[in-house]
């Protein structure tokens, strides 16, 4: 009996052990993470997020880590909102990039830049005022003047997945693959929150404040579908989109059924 035990014991312990070599060091802002990859390929709020707005100004950051980069020719979505703007890592250069749609400009605002290490946790950030710019680990900025808002768009708020571009206007190069790694603390601000050349790095996790729209911590237990918007403004995250809130409310009415 006592050598079962031993050998239970033994074998919980090698699964634990493989199961925390097979993930990350948590981010610095610690707590939990949300991995993405070609089998939990996104999660997206259901409904439209902030349709009417025509933002002056908006920051989306995260922290991300990866094992490897996109392939040449193909890039990653990190955050983005079809139609208005995304926050991409690109595999032809290796580098962080972002594009955004303005009032009245005929092409789409992109810029790309910043060479991104693996295995290795960085705080990224997209900066758009009807320019548009990007961050890596404190350093970056706009680089072009303000010249309108950001467009409108009726689309839902995805994070990995697929951000469609309009193949009418400029546009990055390639095609969008699914993001492949792990990504913790995503806020997306209603104003431009970070200056170039240089600013400093949130310490522990991104804070609620006044100009804070959406924040997701994920610290959800392991498996978990919906992911908390903690703004205050109900932007829940799910996994696969509505995929899995049409699943629920399947689940929901079968029960309902077997109940009568």
């Amino acid at each position: 009996m006592i050598y079962r035990q031993t050998l239970i014991c033994i074998f919980l312990m090698t699964l634990i052990l493989l199961s925390s070599d097979a993930l990350p060091p948590p981010s610095p802002a610690d707590g939990g993470m949300l991995r993405i990859d070609t089998t939990h390929d996104f999660v997206a709020t259901t409904e439209v997020w902030f349709p009417d707005e025509e933002f002056e100004g908006l920051t989306a950051e995260a922290w991300i880590y990866f094992e490897e980069l996109p392939e040449h020719g193909t890039f990653w979505s990190i955050i983005g909102q079809e139609g208005r703007f995304n926050l991409v890592i690109h595999g032809n250069n290796r580098s962080l990039g972002a594009w955004g749609y303005a009032v009245g400009a005929a092409r789409s605002l992109t810029s790309g830049g910043f060479d991104l290490p693996k295995k290795k946790w960085i705080h990224v950030t997209a900066i758009y005022d009807a320019s548009v710019g990007m961050g890596v680990n404190g350093k970056g900025g706009n680089w072009c003047c303000p010249r309108g808002h950001l467009i409108k768009s009726g689309k839902p708020l995805h994070i990995g997945g697929i951000v469609r571009q309009d193949l009418g206007r400029s546009h990055f190069g390639g095609e969008n693959v699914k993001f492949q790694g792990y990504i913790d603390e995503v806020r997306i601000s209603n104003v431009v929150r970070y200056k170039r050349p240089e600013w400093k790095v949130p310490e522990g996790k991104f804070k609620v404040d006044k100009h804070t729209i959406s924040l997701w911590h994920f610290d959800e237990a392991p498996g978990a579908k919906r992911f908390k918007d903690t703004s205050g403004n109900g932007h829940d995250l799910w996994r696969s989109g509505a995929l899995a809130v049409k699943a629920q409310e399947k689940l929901t009415t079968t029960w309902g059924q077997l109940k009568r």
